[in-house]
């Protein structure tokens, strides 16, 4: 709840149903690119897979929408997979640079310009190949915003 809480005053909430809807193109490169570097990278049940993180992640063999399979090793459901797109798309900053976003900072090392992360640094390179898609998603999303 205190999840939906920070969600709620980052006004990223769309409304009841809004998975529902035809997401933005971006969404595919989430899909394809950006979902498995997540999986890989963050959605561990000590870091972003727990209900309490603002940035909770669904992902196969973790954490899931629905307890009863929680920890199940099939592909996550297209719902869990909009939340995560949803949630991320969330830790953007809006009318600037994507690259200065917090998705992004964060699990960049700071001696390559990223901020302090508690679970270290995932990337110690802005030009590692999984960061760049990261980058490009963001930039992709981004200027799909209204």
């Amino acid at each position: 709840m205190r999840a939906l809480g920070l969600l709620l005053l980052l006004g990223c909430v769309e409304g009841p149903g809004w998975y529902e809807e035809t997401p933005p193109a971006s969404y595919s490169v989430f899909r394809r690119d950006v979902q498995p570097i997540l999986e890989r990278r963050c959605a561990n049940p000590s870091c972003h897979g727990r209900p309490e993180r603002a940035l909770e992640l669904f992902a196969p063999g973790q954490h899931r929408l629905d307890p009863a399979t929680l920890h199940a090793a099939g592909a996550i459901g297209e719902e869990e997979l909009r939340l995560n797109y949803w949630r991320a798309s969330c830790f953007l900053l809006e009318g600037r640079a994507p690259e200065r976003s917090i998705i992004l900072t964060k699990p960049l090392a700071p001696q390559a310009g990223g901020s302090a992360h508690g679970g270290g640094a995932q990337f110690e390179d802005p030009a590692e190949p999984e960061y760049r898609a990261l980058l490009e998603w963001a930039r992709a999303r981004t200027e799909e915003r209204p």
